[in-house]
């Protein structure tokens, strides 16, 4: 299987109640990511969950199963895939690339929300760079908004283990058997 290479913009950090709106006006399908709380915790803020969605609106609504577990500092980033697509015809209502985006980044950041996603690593080798931009939509981040979200994550195939990269010195390789 031909190994593929996403870059994924991620814009925010919005409230719920912006998200809601950015999701309205200005995205259609996508990728999101929930940072913030879950009930009990007393640590930092984390990176909590990701989802997809074919229309993000109608996904950030109040029946969501996921995202108001995180009740203290939730803040949404969406993201956007910058790369090309992948040839042949599609079969998935989402987008392969969106899902396999979603996939890396539950399964490889541990996030502690997402579920079917974190017990197995993807089903084909990738590459996914991360870049942050603030909610004007131009402007770059200087820095990634939190510190273990990483900028590269990339992952070989089974058999080869993954790299996780965060620029400026941090590097976490995981071995063929790390990977379950």
């Amino acid at each position: 299987m031909n190994h593929i290479a996403l870059v994924v913009d991620w814009y925010g950090p919005y409230t719920y109640k912006d998200a809601r709106i950015a999701a309205k006006n200005d995205f259609s399908d996508g990728l999101y990511l929930v940072t913030g709380k879950i009930k009990h915790q007393k640590a930092r803020v984390a990176l909590q969950y990701a989802g997809v969605a074919k229309d993000l609106y109608s996904r950030l609504n109040n029946g969501h199963h996921k995202i108001h577990q995180v009740t203290r500092d939730q803040k949404f980033w969406f993201g956007e895939i910058g790369s090309v697509g992948l040839p042949g015809p599609k079969s998935k209502v989402i987008d392969t690339r969106i899902d396999l985006a979603e996939w890396a980044h539950a399964y490889f950041l541990k996030l502690p929300l997402n579920g079917r996603k974190t017990k197995h690593a993807p089903d084909r080798p990738l590459t996914v760079l991360n870049r942050w931009w603030k909610i004007d939509y131009e402007t770059p981040r200087t820095r990634r908004p939190h510190k273990d979200w990483p900028d590269l994550i990339e992952y070989p195939g089974k058999g080869y283990g993954a790299k996780i990269v965060w620029f400026g010195g941090r590097v976490e390789h995981w071995s063929k058997s790390d990977l379950t």
